[in-house]
């Protein structure tokens, strides 16, 4: 699992289901989801598309997604205007 996990998660899933897992975190892209980091820039169909049948797959297996919202990867746009992180306004 994990090696090329877009393309693979189903059957990525198939495994977990095999070996009893009963949970699986992971992390939603903010850069998958808006590419220009705000709903100004336009969101990626198919990045929402992917992660909503990533969940609906899951539950169907009976795996309880876990979802970070956020793990480190800031899209490049608002590091550039805000400076990332380390701007009040972010």
């Amino acid at each position: 699992m994990a090696e090329d996990f877009y393309h693979h998660f189903k059957e990525d899933i198939a495994l977990m289901k095999e070996i009893d897992l009963d949970s699986f975190r992971f992390s939603i892209s903010w850069s998958r989801v808006l590419p220009k980091g705000k709903l100004s820039g336009g969101v990626n169909e198919q990045g929402v598309k992917f992660y909503n049948e990533l969940i609906n797959k899951l539950l169907y297996k009976g795996i309880q997604p876990c979802v970070t919202l956020f793990h480190w990867d800031t899209p490049q746009a608002l590091e550039d205007e805000y400076d990332g992180f380390l701007s009040i306004d972010i």
